[in-house]
């Protein structure tokens, strides 16, 4: 696999290199291409006003046409150009009049030779190049397959334009023959780069490897550490979960079984109440007995409601019920337990009917626990706001008193089992401290939210968050 992935990047970087050198070779052979292209336009220039030069020094002119033909046709036969160049000359009408190895005995025209400029951006026909001097630019004649480089010259006795030629083919090749070595040498320096790249990749592949085997070993320790740490645990869980199973069944023996003497301790003071009338004293004494034995058993209540409610798998029984009647009714039940403390209970709603699916006898205990909470923590004379509101989705019932509030440091242990907080019923009431660890299991059970609002000396707020339900 390493062996792969090294060749193909070194494979890469050879093959990007190469492409790269061969565009530039490309590049540098045009460039070379243009430069011996523009000399020889240049050479030819000079080589065509040379010879019209040399005919005037000679006295050859248009006087005697015959003659003038006819030393030109010298020259051509005689002259030889770079790169395969000759010399013709062609009057006004496009006709061949000397050209090298030209008898004169056919006549030839180059009317249908078609011409264009250096840069090949535009063509030109026979009589627009003929008016143009001088001509530099390219000459392709069909019947005879070439295409040279020009020079067209109109000589200003005769009238006639001389051509200059020399072969494009071979000066392109002159280029190609320049800018090969360089492609050559990039050839070798993409080579020897690759291998380079082969090198130090496999340097540090082995490298990697090295390390890669090296935290291998290490991991491997610390997997069966982490193996071993995990038996550890995992004995420690179930022996945890025994000591929870063992601990939940002996709580619920233990305040199952409390409730049998508690049932008799209240039986003896009914019994001692009804024997006879007691004094003042004795009645303090029996009222104070009675609270502690009622404390108990809520707490043993409470106790063994949290039981069976963690023990609980049993499906969710769901009712279609009117929240207003619903809080209605708890008001009226909660009253006489309110009075006692002068307490008003008020509801706030702007709605006369609530509907929602939930489950009846969870939202029975969180509402009792949460009315009773707020008529235990707020002081005499005070009032107890439930207020509903609805939305799209959801109907939300606040529980709002004037007590002692909660400091901000409780709010984590709010829900928590046996939770103790500084602030304390107004009236000496009992406290288990289970009973809000208890609405949060059923208020999740109903799929329901509690939040709270409290600040101290400014009451408390506890809102119960319900789904409407289908």
């Amino acid at each position: 696999m390493k062996n792969r992935f090294q060749i193909l990047v070194s494979f890469s970087v050879f093959s990007l290199l190469l492409v790269g050198f061969f565009f530039y070779s490309v590049w540098v052979e045009k460039i070379v291409y243009n430069n011996l292209k523009k000399q020889a336009l240049e050479d030819n220039l000079t080589i065509g006003e040379s010879i019209f030069g040399m005919l005037e020094k000679a006295g050859v002119n248009a006087s005697n046409p015959a003659l003038f033909i006819r030393t030109v046709q010298e020259t051509c036969d005689v002259m030889k150009l770079p790169n395969d160049g000759y010399l013709c000359m062609v009057d006004s009408t496009g006709n061949l009049l000397a050209a090298p190895g030209f008898k004169g005995d056919r006549k030839i025209s180059l009317t249908a030779a078609s011409f264009s400029t250096s840069d090949r951006s535009r063509k030109l026909d026979f009589h627009e190049f003929y008016k143009q001097s001088p001509f530099n630019g390219y000459y392709e004649y069909e019947e005879i397959d070439y295409s040279d480089i020009i020079v067209g010259m109109k000589h200003q006795f005769t009238g006639y334009k001389l051509l200059v030629h020399q072969n494009a083919k071979l000066i392109k090749e002159q280029a190609k023959s320049k800018s090969m070595p360089l492609f050559w040498v990039g050839l070798g320096f993409a080579l020897v780069l690759s291998i380079m790249a082969y090198y130090i990749i496999h340097q540090q592949v082995k490298r990697y490897q090295l390390k890669i085997y090296d935290q291998n070993i290490a991991l491997t320790q610390i997997n069966r550490e982490i193996k071993d740490k995990n038996k550890v645990l995992r004995k420690k869980n179930e022996q945890l979960e025994d000591l929870a199973e063992e601990k939940d069944s002996l709580l619920g023996i233990m305040a199952h079984d409390l409730k049998n003497p508690l049932g008799g301790m209240e039986s003896v003071v009914d019994l001692v109440e009804s024997a006879g009338e007691l004094n003042e004293e004795q009645e303090e004494y029996f009222s104070l007995l009675e609270q502690q034995v009622k404390s108990a058993r809520n707490l043993i209540s409470d106790v063994l409601e949290m039981n069976r409610l963690e023990n609980d798998t049993s499906e969710l029984s769901k009712d279609r019920l009117d929240l207003i009647s619903f809080i209605e009714k708890k008001k009226n039940n909660f009253n006489t337990l309110a009075s006692k403390k002068n307490i008003k209970l008020n509801i706030d709603s702007n709605e006369k009917e609530l509907m929602l699916i939930t489950g009846l006898n969870e939202l029975n205990r969180i509402v009792d626990n949460l009315l009773s909470n707020a008529i235990k923590y707020s002081p005499m004379g005070e009032t107890v706001i439930i207020q509903l509101e609805k939305s799209n989705t959801e109907i939300t019932i606040h529980f709002k008193d004037k007590g002692k509030g909660i400091q901000e440091k409780e709010m984590p242990k709010l829900f928590k089992k046996f939770s103790k907080l500084s602030a304390r019923p107004t009236n000496e009431e009992s406290s288990s401290g289970l009973g809000l660890y208890i609405v949060k299991i059923l208020a999740e059970r109903i799929n329901a939210q509690i939040d709270v609002i409290s600040k101290p000396e400014q009451g408390s707020c506890f809102s119960l968050i319900l789904p409407i339900g289908e």
